[in-house]
C-alpha cells in the first residue's frame, strides 16, 4: 500500500487495461514506447491484465508498482458483467502490489459480480494482497435519474467497501462537495477514475484537484494519460496537482 500511495499518501494511478473492455487503441497497440514515456514519468502504479505487464516488465528492471486486474467487461459486448481473468495467486506469481476486479453495481449481474468480489477479497486477505475495486454504478436496472448520480456512485462505492475492499476507485461525481459525500460515505481510500477522453487537459487537472479537496486520495486515469499528446507531461502534472498541491493552471505549463 505505501508503494501504491507514495509520501504523500495520494496515488497518481495509470490504468492501461482498456483494451480488453474498451478496444485496441493506436498507443494500447504500440505498448512499449506508451508505457515507457508513462513509467519515465514516475506514476505511483499501474493497472494492468496479467499478459501485458509480463510483456512490458519483461526487460524492465526497475518496473513500476503494478496493480494487477483479476476481471474484465466489454463496452461492446457484456458492459455489467465482469468475467473473471486471473486470480489472486497469479498476482503473488508476477510480484503485483495489488489486484483490481470490477463490478457493475445496479446490473442484473450484481449477484455474480458481488459474489466474485468477496471471493478475491477473501484471498488476498489470507496472503496480505490489497484488493482495488473498480466500483461503478454502471447497471441497467436504475432509473434514469439515479444512473450516475452521488447516490448511485455512493452505494457502488460503499457496496465494495462493505465486501472488504482496500481501495475504492469510482466516477467522480461533477464537484468537490458531491464527491466529498461519497468520501465521507465509504470506509475505505477513495480515488477517482478519470473517466471519458476530455477535451481540454487543464479539466483533467481541475478534476484531480477537485478530487483531493474532497478528500479523495488521488486519480486513475486511462485514456487522459496515455491518450495524452504527452503521456509522460501528462503524468508529471497529475503528480504536481495530486501529490504537491499545484494549482491545475500552474501544473499544465508542465505539458508545454
Amino acid at each position: 500500500m505505501r508503494r501504491l500511495f507514495g509520501a504523500s499518501g495520494r496515488t497518481v494511478t495509470v490504468a492501461l487495461d482498456q483494451a480488453m473492455p474498451r478496444g485496441v487503441a493506436p498507443r494500447l497497440a504500440d505498448i512499449a514506447p506508451t508505457y515507457a514515456s508513462i513509467a519515465a514519468a514516475g506514476p505511483d502504479a499501474i493497472t494492468m491484465f496479467k499478459g501485458l505487464a509480463a510483456a512490458v516488465f519483461a526487460h524492465n528492471t526497475a518496473p513500476v508498482p503494478f496493480i494487477m486486474k483479476v476481471s474484465a467487461f466489454s463496452a461492446d459486448f457484456h458492459l455489467t458483467r465482469e468475467a473473471v481473468v486471473g486470480t489472486v495467486d497469479e498476482a503473488l506469481r508476477l510480484g503485483a502490489d495489488a489486484v483490481a476486479v470490477g463490478i457493475s453495481a445496479g446490473s442484473s449481474h450484481q449477484v455474480e459480480g458481488f459474489s466474485e468480489l468477496a471471493a478475491v477479497t477473501t484471498r488476498a486477505a489470507e496472503v496480505g494482497m490489497p484488493v482495488v475495486c473498480h466500483a461503478y454504478p454502471s447497471g441497467e436496472l436504475w432509473t434514469e435519474d439515479k444512473k450516475g448520480s452521488t447516490e448511485a456512485v455512493l452505494y457502488a462505492a460503499r457496496a465494495a467497501a462493505e465486501i472488504g475492499v482496500d481501495v475504492v476507485k469510482t466516477w467522480y461525481t461533477g464537484s468537490t462537495a458531491e464527491f466529498a459525500k461519497v468520501v465521507e460515505g465509504v470506509p475505505a481510500i477513495v480515488v477517482a477514475a478519470g473517466g471519458a477522453k476530455a477535451d481540454n487537459p487543464l479539466d483533467v487537472l481541475r478534476q484531480a484537484a477537485s478530487v483531493v479537496e474532497a478528500g479523495g486520495y488521488g486519480v486513475t486515469a486511462g485514456r487522459n494519460v496515455w491518450g495524452a499528446v504527452d503521456p509522460g507531461k501528462m503524468v508529471t502534472a497529475l503528480r504536481a496537482v495530486v501529490h504537491d498541491g499545484e494549482r491545475p493552471e500552474t501544473a499544465a505549463k508542465l505539458l508545454d
